[in-house]
This record gives C-alpha cells, structure tokens and sequence, in this order.
C-alpha cells in the first residue's frame, strides 16, 4: 500500500511541476516585456493573444516577422534578430543569407 501512495504522491507532484512550466513559459521576460512596449497598440494585443498555449512573446514575434519576411523573401527561417535595431538576418531558401529592416512598432518589413 505504501508504494502505490508514494507512486500517486509522485504522479501529482509530476503534474504540479508541468503545470507550473506550462504556467511560467507563457509570462513575458523582461526582454518580451519591453518588445511589446514598443509595439503599437493593436500589434502588441496581436502578440499578446498568440502567446498563449506555451507560445512565448519572442517566438510569436519571430512567427510574424518570418510570415512577413516571407511575402517578400524566399526566407526559410530567422537566424539572427536584433529587434531593437528592426533588423533580421534570415537563411534563404538557396542557403544564402540575407539582412532585412523592418519597423519596430508595427513589425512590417522595409524595402
């Protein structure tokens, strides 16, 4: 009896600590919080309505900038982002990379 009380205390200390994971990945860090400050109003709810379901802030960010990036550029995938600067290395389809500029506070690409 002893080791299946153990093993139930076990299993729901499993579920506690995935919950809290699930729960801690979806706040915003610092970095996120102040991406999404710079954001226009409508942007920032955009990003922040995605973030969910173990979706960070960044990795919504990246998931619009690459769509957009993509409208314009046979890019495969963001290697590099400095959002600050509103510029994006990304990996082009052929290997190649490339810089692309975009706008910090609506996230819609330059050029």
């Amino acid at each position: 009896m002893k080791t299946n009380c153990r093993g139930a205390a076990l299993v729901a200390f499993g579920i506690v600590a995935m919950a809290t994971t699930v729960a801690y990945a979806e706040v915003a860090t610092t970095l996120e919080q102040a991406e999404l400050a710079g954001l226009t109003p409508e942007k920032r709810a955009e990003v922040q309505a995605r973030a969910v379901n173990g979706n960070t802030v960044s990795e919504v960010l990246q998931t619009i900038l690459l769509n957009s990036i993509k409208l314009k550029h046979p890019a495969s995938k963001i290697v590099a982002l400095d959002f600050g600067r509103g510029t994006a290395v990304v990996e082009l389809t052929d290997g190649k990379m490339s810089v692309v500029s975009f706008d910090t506070t609506t996230l819609a690409v330059k050029g």
